[in-house]
């Protein structure tokens, strides 16, 4: 299945459907790019930036 076919699914759905939809995939997005931000490590604290730089 590919995205084309998911959204013409989407489309044949009733407006609430859709709609319920559209906030599953809204949470189930959010989430996945918050657990992302909280992967990333910090490289330089900035006491060492700062001294980098310097």
């Amino acid at each position: 299945m590919n995205a084309s076919v998911i959204y013409q699914v989407a489309e044949a759905l009733p407006i609430e459907e859709q709609r319920l939809l559209f906030d599953m995939l809204q949470k189930k997005l959010y989430n996945k790019s918050n657990s992302l931000n909280k992967e990333k490590k910090e490289v330089l604290i900035k006491k060492e930036a700062i001294q980098y730089l310097l």
